[in-house]
């Protein structure tokens, strides 16, 4: 287990990118700030070469993140990926930059190894996974006492109506036909935690 030491020196680089963004506008606009600014953000030249060093990294972290969840990592996406690392990061760079760019390639170098089959393509993104949710929570009861509900059920179904290809492969007449609303309701049964608004309602009518 990791100890308090160690997180905390990995949580000096989050939201890295978001403070080398900062740091390459102000150097940008330092010039048209007035003097009293000027001096406030004069620290930011001394760190420069450090920050467009780190804006390259991570830009290339970024290229290699949306090649990864778009094409799938695979061999030929691994090949890509330690390509743009050698062009962009190792090549002609200092020192700093290219140990950097080392460690990553040292550690596509061992994926590879993993993938001892061409044909194998693996998602490494669970971007797909956390769009279903959020379009679930946009449909679902905003108030927190329903809890889920049957609707549910609708979490497995989208990823194969999105796509009017994949929606046409889907028989609805034969599926609506053979799944009853009582089938429904013996699985949210069998499978969900009692509506407490239900239950409210319930025992307040009782108490009446």
């Amino acid at each position: 287990m990791a100890s308090a030491s160690q997180y905390a020196c990995q949580a000096r680089f989050m939201n890295l990118r978001e403070w080398v963004t900062w740091g390459q506008k102000m150097l940008g606009c330092l010039d048209s700030l007035d003097d009293d600014m000027k001096e406030a953000y004069s620290f930011l030249l001394q760190y420069r070469d450090l920050i467009d060093e780190l804006g390259v990294c991570v830009e290339s972290v970024t290229y290699l993140e949306t090649l990864c969840k778009r094409e799938g990592f695979g061999l030929r996406t691994n090949a890509l990926c330690q390509h743009h690392i050698i062009r962009n990061l190792i090549g002609n760079a200092t020192n700093r930059r290219a140990c950097v760019g080392l460690r990553m390639l040292d550690y596509f170098k061992r994926q590879a190894a993993v993938l001892n089959d061409s044909r194998q393509i693996r998602n490494i993104s669970s971007d797909i996974i956390e769009s279903e949710f959020g379009i679930l929570k946009s449909k679902v009861s905003s108030n927190k006492l329903n809890g889920f509900t049957r609707m549910i059920l609708m979490l497995p179904l989208y990823p194969k109506i999105a796509v009017y290809s994949d929606a046409k492969k889907q028989n609805f007449k034969v599926r609506l036909a053979n799944v009853k609303l009582k089938d429904i309701d013996l699985w949210a049964k069998e499978n969900l935690s009692p509506n407490r608004v239900v239950l409210r309602s319930r025992t307040l009518n009782n108490a009446s």
